[in-house]
């Protein structure tokens, strides 16, 4: 596995990034103390990060009192932090005040993130006029400034030097190893995301598996059980002819020969559903749009299946609130959105059952109901039966025959039409699937579609094919 991307942008970093400010703090303090040298670390903006160690009256009670001591002392800091960075190294200087400070930068690849700032010492002895000047530019006690200026401590500039350097070393110590445990923290959590991105692509495989060995299996069935059963005709037939060494009886031939028959469309419409659901996803499905009248489309394909319903001992009832309602629309692909529904509505409703087909014409939309009386779809499936392959009763052993590829096309049909399908239910009482069709027209159409100019045979086929699965 790789781990990419886990370089830090240095310019972005903060001290408190990469260095434990307390432990920073601590050493500071112990260091300031046993070497009587004032101390304090800031941001690269000069802002403190630490507290004053070890700091003098003559800084904090008179220098740092007043706004121009302290305004001078930033000034000082600041400009001595730059000529450090731009050294590379300690820089010892005498501040505004005319005491020995330094500023010891703290980098990181030759980037500054902080600044150590120390001193607060004289190597010789004080001029008592210098001081006196001092207190006057900056507007405090001149006696007291002399006086707290005398308690300074006087040292060599070798120790300073000393001092500085230690200083330096201790803070760039602890600011590369911040930086290595930063480097490895975002090392670490690149990992961590890697790895859950690749334990989500796993599964997001296994998911995808999983669904392909279902619909393989489902796919298997559907094809071996039509085949089957026109094999086992086939054999029937041969068995017969030759035990009696004379063509069938008419009788039993037309029956195993609707039989065949009725597989053979079952087949076809599987694989003409597979063609469609492909041509879908691929996005070379399109629509074929004529100037229709919605209304008697659906009404013709409602009463083609009329019969087939009463074989099952199903009524079906047509009803609309309106004779004409012209749309543009693909009169193939509402037939076959119908078909579905009906098919899908006789096989899952039961002997003496109902099938009602309803249109209400809401003027910009028109709304299409197939309500049946059968057993209904579980809650937690009604979000779920538009998905390819998806099956209410998923074992193939289920009461009623199925690709689950269905719905999915009526789904996919509806919105080409810029529409949406529902479906609502409840065990036991029935299914209600509604389709709201928005009302469109093509502007000079001059061949508005004619539903008569169809073929009669050529709509029964389709019905035929379409309840290829309904067993009577």
């Amino acid at each position: 596995m790789i781990v990419r991307n886990c370089d830090i942008d240095i310019e972005s970093l903060n001290m408190k990034d990469v260095i434990n400010i307390n432990l920073l703090q601590t050493f500071q303090d112990n260091f300031a103390e046993s070497m009587d040298i004032a101390s304090i670390t800031v941001d690269r903006n000069g802002s403190p990060l630490t507290s004053p160690s070890s700091y003098t009256s003559f800084c904090i009670d008179y220098v740092h009192s007043t706004p121009i001591g302290d305004s001078r002392c930033a000034e000082c800091h600041k400009k001595a932090g730059e000529i450090a960075v731009q050294t590379g190294k300690p820089y010892i200087y005498t501040c505004h005040a005319g005491l020995i400070d330094f500023a010891a930068p703290i980098l990181i690849n030759g980037h500054q993130i902080g600044t150590i700032l120390g001193g607060q010492v004289l190597t010789k002895i004080p001029d008592e006029a210098t001081y006196r000047k001092v207190a006057r530019e900056i507007q405090v006690n001149e006696d007291k400034l002399v006086d707290s200026v005398k308690k300074i401590k006087i040292t060599t500039e070798k120790n300073i030097r000393a001092a500085a350097e230690l200083l330096y070393i201790y803070a760039n110590s602890l600011s590369k190893i911040g930086y290595e445990e930063l480097k490895l923290k975002n090392s670490s959590k690149l990992l961590e995301n890697e790895v859950s991105r690749t334990n989500l692509l796993l599964e997001e495989s296994k998911r995808a598996n999983e669904l392909m060995t279902q619909q393989f299996s489902i796919l298997s069935h559907e094809l071996k059980t039509p085949l089957n059963i026109i094999f086992s005709s086939l054999q029937l037939l041969e068995s017969c002819y030759k035990a009696s060494s004379l063509v069938p009886e008419t009788g039993m031939f037309l029956k195993y020969s609707n039989i065949m028959k009725q597989n053979c469309y079952r087949l076809t419409r599987l694989i003409n559903n597979i063609v469609d659901m492909n041509k879908i996803e691929l996005g070379f499905s399109s629509l074929n749009l004529k100037n229709s009248n919605i209304i008697e489309v659906i009404e013709n394909i409602t009463l083609s299946v009329v019969e087939h319903a009463s074989l099952k001992n199903i009524s079906i009832v047509f009803d609309t609130d309106v004779e004409e309602k012209i749309i543009s629309c693909d009169s193939e692909k509402i037939e076959r959105i119908m078909l579905n529904l009906l098919s899908n509505a006789i096989k899952f409703t039961e002997a003496g059952g109902s099938v009602i087909v309803s249109i209400c014409d809401k003027n910009d939309y028109i709304l299409i109901s197939v309500k049946d009386s059968g057993i209904g779809i579980p809650e937690d499936m009604l979000e779920k039966i538009f998905d390819t392959f998806t099956q209410v009763d998923g074992s193939l052993t289920r009461n009623t025959e199925g690709s689950g590829i269905g719905l999915s096309i009526v789904k996919s049909f509806t919105e080409m039409h810029g529409g949406e399908v529902t479906a609502k239910s409840q065990l036991g009482k029935g299914s209600d699937f509604i389709i709201k069709m928005p009302v469109n027209n093509i502007e000079n159409e001059s061949n508005t579609d004619n539903q008569e100019d169809s073929s009669l045979n050529d709509n029964e086929e389709k019905v035929n094919m379409e309840f290829s699965d309904v067993y009577l």
